[in-house]
Order: structure tokens, then sequence, then C-alpha cells
């Protein structure tokens, strides 16, 4: 067994470099860094109970249309007899293959109210009867806002199912249509054509980049901005993308219908919800779409996040902007943006939903360059990160975690400051009590900030308890984890030692168990775990063999020398 009395063995600074941390930080969460949304789904279905609030026909004409969005998902329970409900089908189709706009819009409103039952709705069926054509043919019917409305309502449910669904879709040319109704002058159509777009972008990287082919950005991106909320202390000011959008007017006299240029009037709060919405669809997936497509976006986006009350926009705004910032190369153009200090602002917000997507696109922003990551501690990310390290939600922490691990990932600037703002022990406190989960991710954090920072950082560290934390850590089942506790440990060594003398760590190591445990790592599975460990015990607690240990040296007595 190697001997384990304290022992300080000069030897230049060795360990991980910041390259090497972040190829480990990215492969070790690539759970939380999965394109995911926990607060939302790609897909949304309009439910029946929408239908009170239908603008056409209905003694609700007033309401927005898209109020139902927002209602309780398992609020409507399954229509009862459904398969006697599709016994009506044939007749159905029937109606909406007649040469009569009345009976047209009838069969139209039949099929979406079966589309639109809100468990396992009848797509496939209704997809197998044949009437999809004819509703993507109803779409083209711009001068009937009320039947293309109708269509678009069944054409948006239909898109809310599987991917074969949605291929359907595809084939029979609905996309863009629906982009040439997002111009339509009727805003309940508009709003209902982005919904479906939002559906059908959703499904796939494939469709997403069918849909931004088309050309929808520049049509959405005035209906984001419509209806701006200015927040207290700031200025909306005019919006250079809102003041001149294309609508759909129709020709004076009837005839044939045209696109011409048209201000767009104040819409619906719902209208922006769906148009963020689909906005953050259209920058979601991998690979991520081209970035001419969406670069328009940025710009818009920020002016969202700086001036919206509303929760959903907030969301959905937070959600594009945290897919837009991956690959790190895309990083730059949102921080010159002034994406940062909006999103900071957000780590605070009141509700999870809109502070999950802005932690995610912080964090992303933090694993980029050095002069981003100190653009967010220059702009107050670490007090907001602090607190939310206490939140109780658990996805909240284990991000959190992952965001500082990543800055002190950084430069010795950066981890000084981590440091300074005195989030240490309640990470060593998380070290110990957290479950597995995060507590991988706080580990990361303290081991980076072992390696990466100063030598008197590492003593700060070693003074609040670091050494103890790690050695308690020392059987984790995880061996790229032990092993970033071994090179944090390492770095903790040489920063105390100094040559001469005792190495204040090393005792510090010693007296916590840790060298045991560092010794019964050299019959670890994994060899770069037994080679660390070998390699910290014979540089750090080795015997000189110039030296005698005084444990085991023989006593010099009258007698002659006694062994102890």
């Amino acid at each position: 067994m190697v001997a384990t009395k304290p022992h300080a063995v000069p030897k230049s600074k060795g360990g991980i470099d910041a390259e090497d941390a972040r190829r480990r930080r990215e492969a070790s969460t690539i759970q939380i860094r999965k394109d995911k949304k926990e607060e939302g789904l790609q897909k949304r279905r309009r439910p029946a109970a929408a239908a009170a609030a239908a603008p056409y026909g209905g003694s609700s004409s007033s309401q927005p249309p898209q109020q139902a969005r927002t209602a309780t998902r398992s609020a409507e329970a399954p229509e009862p007899g459904l398969a006697e409900t599709l016994k009506s089908l044939p007749e159905d189709v029937q109606l909406l293959n007649s040469d009569d706009r009345g009976q047209q819009l009838e069969a139209c409103i039949r099929l979406r109210k079966l589309l639109s039952i809100e468990r396992n709705p009848p797509i496939a069926e209704i997809i197998e009867a044949g009437v999809v054509p004819r509703l993507v043919q109803f779409l083209h019917c711009f001068d009937d806002p009320m039947l293309a409305f109708e269509a678009a309502w069944a054409v948006t449910n239909v898109a809310s199912g599987t991917s074969e669904h949605t291929r359907v879709l595809l084939d029979n040319g609905a996309v863009p249509v629906l982009v040439q109704l997002a111009l339509h002058e009727d805003s309940n159509l508009r709003e209902q054509s982005m919904w479906a777009l939002g559906n059908i972008a959703g499904d796939s990287p494939r469709c997403r980049d069918l849909v931004l082919s088309y050309g929808v950005v520049p049509r959405l991106l005035p209906q984001c901005e419509s209806c701006e909320q200015p927040r207290a202390g700031t200025s909306a000011g005019p919006s250079h993308l809102s003041s001149h959008p294309h609508v759909y007017q129709p020709p004076p006299g009837g005839g044939q219908a045209s696109l011409v240029a048209q201000p767009l009037l104040s819409a619906a709060p719902t209208m922006q919800r769906n148009a963020t919405w689909l906005l953050s669809n259209l920058c979601r997936g991998k690979p991520p779409p081209r970035w001419a497509l969406v670069e328009p976006t940025v710009p818009v986006l920020v002016r969202l996040l700086q001036r919206q009350t509303d929760d959903e926009v907030l969301t959905d705004a937070c959600w594009a902007i945290s897919y837009l910032s991956e690959p790190p190369e895309r990083i730059a153009p949102l921080v010159e943006a002034g994406a940062i200090l909006p999103l900071v602002a957000l780590l605070s917000h009141t509700m999870p939903s809109v502070q999950t997507p802005a932690l995610r696109a912080v964090g992303n922003i933090a694993a980029g360059t050095a002069a981003q990551a100190a653009a967010l501690i220059a702009g107050g990310a670490l007090g907001p990160l602090q607190r939310l390290l206490s939140t109780g939600k658990k996805e909240l922490r284990k991000e959190a975690a992952w965001m500082l691990s990543n800055l002190t990932a950084g430069d010795r600037e950066q981890v000084a400051a981590v440091c300074a703002a005195g989030v240490v022990p309640k990470l060593l406190d998380m070290a110990a009590h957290e479950e597995y989960e995060i507590k991988k991710e706080v580990v990361y954090a303290l081991c980076n900030a072992c390696c990466f920072g100063s030598a008197q950082i590492a003593c700060g560290l070693a003074q609040l308890g670091i050494v103890v934390r790690l050695c308690d850590l020392l059987e984790l089942p995880d061996a790229s984890l032990l092993l970033a506790v071994l090179e944090a440990l390492e770095a903790l060594l040489r920063a105390g030692g100094d040559g001469f003398g005792i190495n204040p760590h090393a005792r510090l190591v010693d007296e916590a168990g840790g060298c045991e445990k560092i010794e019964a790592l050299q019959m670890h599975e994994n060899p770069e775990v037994f080679e660390k460990a070998q390699a910290l015990l014979e540089a750090f607690f080795g015997a000189d063999e110039d030296e005698e240990d005084p444990l085991t040296a023989p006593l010099a007595t009258a007698e002659g020398f006694s062994f102890g």
C-alpha cells in the first residue's frame, strides 16, 4: 500500500484545459441540452370547446377565436358515441364535395368538430375519407373568409396529429396557401393559418424548412409586434416592421383575389401569441434552420423580451432565442442585438414557464466565448442564478448549476466573479444533499472553479470546505465525474504546496479520509480514473526515498533500536 503521509512535491501545474472541459460538459449535459420544451408542446390542437368562440356563425362572434388555446387541455371529456358520430362521415363528404357554398361550409364545420375532439380525434379516419384535398382547396377561397377559416381550423387539427398525418397536408399543397393566408385582411383567418403553420413547422426540421422556404418570416414578424405593450420604465417607440405589412385585400367589386400592401390594424393579443409561438417553432430543431432565413427574427425577438408583459409571448420568445443560440457561432448576433439584459431580467420572472427558456438561453450564451460569458456576468446574471439555486423547481436548479459550470469553465476572471457572488456555500450544500442529476451539475461547477481559478481562489475554496466535500464524492459511480473530482483535488493540492513543509490541502484530504478512497480508485475499471488516482498518490502522498517516516522508523534507546 502506498504511504499516506502528507508530502509536498513541487511539480508544474497540470490538469485539463478549457476546451477539454467544455467538450466534457457538452457530453455530460446532453439530456438538458436536448431540443424540447418543458412547459409546452410542439403542436397545439384547437379543441371543440373553442366552437363557442368561433368568429363565424355563432353568438360569440366578437370573442377572439384563439382564446381556447389557453384553456385547460383536459377539461373536455371524450365525445360520447364517436363510432356513431362517424356514421355521418359519408354524408359529410358528400356535402363537402357539393357545389353549394352553404353545404360546403356546413361540411367543414362538421369535420372540424370531429377533429376538435380532445382525446383521440379521428384524424386517420377523416384522412382516409379523402377530404384533405377538398379542405386545402377551400383554403384558396380568399373571397370567402368563413369557408376558408373553417377549412383552416380543420387543417390545423389534422396537422396536430402524427408526422404521417402532416405529410398528407404537405402532399396536397397546404403550406403555400397557408402562408398566403397569413397576409389575409381577416384577422381570424390570418391567426388560424399561423396556428396551422405552427403545427406543421413543429412536426420536424424538414417541415420547418419547407414552411421557411415559402417566405413566411417577413409575413410573420409584423404580427409578432403588432400588439406590443411596453414594460414599465421602457419606451416602445415605433416599430420599423409593423408600419406597412402586407395583408390580403379583396379587389373592389369581387373578382380574382389579390395581395396588396395595407397597414396592419391592431390585432388581438392571441394573434401575437400565435405568431410568436409559430416563430419559436421556425427556430427550433436540429440541424438548425438556415441562418439567413431566421436572422431577421433576432431584433424582433429582442424587442419582445424588452417590451412584452404577456407571459405566453415572453415564453415563446425566450424559447426562440434559446434555439437561435445553438450552435455557439450564432450567439454573437444575439448579444449584439442586446439580448443579454432582458434575458437576465427574465431570470427573475414570477413564472417558471418564462424563467426556464430564459435560463436555457443564457446558459447557451455562457457556453460561448469568454467575452460573451463576461457580458453575462456584467449584465448581472449571477444574482438571479444564485436565487434560482434555491427555487423549488428541480429543472431550474439543475440548469442554474449547469450554467454556473459553464461560467466556471472560463478564464480566471469569470471564476473569481462567480466565487465573489457568494454562490460557493450554496453549491457545497447542494453537492451534499441534492439528488444525483442536479448534484452532477453542481459538482462540475465546483470542479471547474478549482481547475480554472487562480491558486488564491483554490485556497479560498479550501477554506470554505471544498476539500471535504470533494473527498465525499470519491465514491461516485460516474467515471467522468470521478475524473473531474480527482482533477479538482489535484488543482487544490498544487495550490496548497509551496515546495516546503507540509501541504495544508494534503492534510485536509488525509483528515477527510480521501487518501484511502484515492487508494481504492487504483482498482477502478476505468483506466483514466486509476491512472489519475495513482498519479495523485505518488505526487502528493508518497514518502521520499531519503526520508524515513517517523511513524515507522526505529527509535534509538540505550538498549539499541526499537520499532513502534
